[in-house]
């Protein structure tokens, strides 16, 4: 599951084409024992300043960093002010040191969040149909929809 939804809305408000996305923020997977070695390869990430994540989307990636703008396909069940939990995740690191998933970094790891900020309309798009040798043409413009996440918060969690 890709979305984790946190604060105003409960799962039972969503429709079930939602659900696929929105997941609660508690259903994550079994702490793991990590060895010594990986505890401190962990511990040298989470000593770095600035942290970057390649997280999955509605199974598009996207890479973030703090307090980045997100744009997307419009999520109709959102609304503003909503906060996300991202828990699919196939990259994190910094500038020195970097997790790879396979295919997907351990949920334990991280916590990343999301703020949905605006729904706004994209550019109108002008589309001619047109038949050949006859003066038949029809014109219909159309319009698509976005919404826009800020990544509110990512850190490394403490192993």
């Amino acid at each position: 599951m890709s979305l984790g939804l946190i604060g105003r809305r409960a799962l039972g408000g969503l429709s079930q084409s939602a659900r696929q996305y929105a997941t609660a923020a508690a259903a994550t997977a079994p702490a793991v024992k990590w060895s010594s070695e990986s505890t401190d390869l962990i511990n040298r990430l989470r000593d770095q300043q600035k942290y970057y994540a390649t997280v999955l989307i509605k199974g598009r990636p996207f890479t973030v960093t703090q307090n980045d703008v997100i744009i997307m396909d419009r999520i109709k069940e959102l609304e503003l002010g909503d906060a996300l939990a991202l828990n699919q995740v196939t990259e994190i690191g910094s500038r020195d040191y970097t997790i790879k998933g396979q295919p997907l970094v351990d949920p334990s790891l991280f916590k990343i969040q999301a703020t949905v900020i605006e729904h706004p309309d994209g550019k109108l798009f002008k589309v001619v149909k047109k038949k050949q040798r006859t003066a038949h043409q029809r014109t219909t413009h159309h319009r698509n929809h976005h919404t826009m996440l800020r990544i509110s918060m990512l850190d490394v969690n403490k192993i």
